[in-house]
């Protein structure tokens, strides 16, 4: 009974993040508040982080908790983001049509969660933008324009190579960092990659306090950029 019990702990967490992936489409769709909907999105993120810590925590991993994850995911970080955009676009352009391409984030992001419930590669790592990253990505992205006040063929021609580079990085073989942490730190892997995830979350607050919203967007250039940097020092280190 108590063992499964501990299954349900991180399957909960997970459950609470397709809850708040579905508010974050509301929030867009019914009430057209982006902040709001932004702020689920960043909820669903966080508890996207805890159910894996927490299921590694309790022993608790188990196959339908990774696909459960996985469809959480589709919705909280690939569809509400994409309803984001669309959104916005919709607001922002004489035609529904203009903002049709928004929904590729969708699509790519599910095509990415696909390739990595099937890639053993990416146990330890992602081969790939996550799809948590490029949520919060877009979020920034939104907010950044939505402070520039572009004409529309200049949004238009900023927005689209930027959904098809973000659906490029989604589904390509490029190494970043997955903070699959494991306690007690004791393997220097462990630590290192506490310290990193630390000085993130550290920016992460300091650009939103500077910048609002828009702050997610140098936030994730720098997990970009420290992905790069961890290779380097994990390749040195391991000489």
């Amino acid at each position: 009974m108590m063992k499964s019990i501990r299954y349900y702990i991180p399957n909960c967490i997970t459950l609470a993040n397709l809850i708040a992936g579905c508010l974050a489409i509301y929030q867009v769709l019914v009430n057209g508040d982006s902040n709001a909907a932004a702020w689920c999105i960043v909820a669903a993120g966080v508890f996207d982080l805890f159910d894996g810590l927490v299921a590694r925590l309790l022993h608790a991993q188990s196959a339908i908790g990774a696909d459960l994850d996985s469809l959480s995911d589709v919705v909280s970080f690939g569809v509400a983001p994409a309803f984001l955009l669309f959104s916005y676009l919709g607001k922002e352009t004489p035609s529904i049509w203009a903002a049709l391409p928004a929904f590729l984030i969708a699509a790519f992001s599910a095509l990415r969660l696909a390739k990595f419930n099937n890639d053993t590669r990416q146990t330890s790592s992602f081969l790939g933008l996550p799809v948590p990253a490029n949520a919060l990505l877009w979020i920034g992205i939104v907010a950044t324009l939505s402070l520039l006040q572009l004409s529309t063929a200049l949004l238009l021609s900023i927005v689209y190579p930027l959904i098809l580079i973000s659906c490029i990085y989604l589904v390509a073989d490029i190494p970043l960092l997955a903070f699959k942490i494991h306690f007690p730190l004791t393997e220097k892997k462990d630590r290192i990659l506490l310290y990193i995830a630390l000085v993130l979350l550290a920016l992460g607050i300091l650009f939103v306090s500077l910048l609002g919203w828009a702050g997610l967007l140098p936030f994730v250039v720098s997990y970009l950029i420290s992905s790069a940097f961890y290779r380097l020092l994990w390749r040195s280190y391991n000489k």
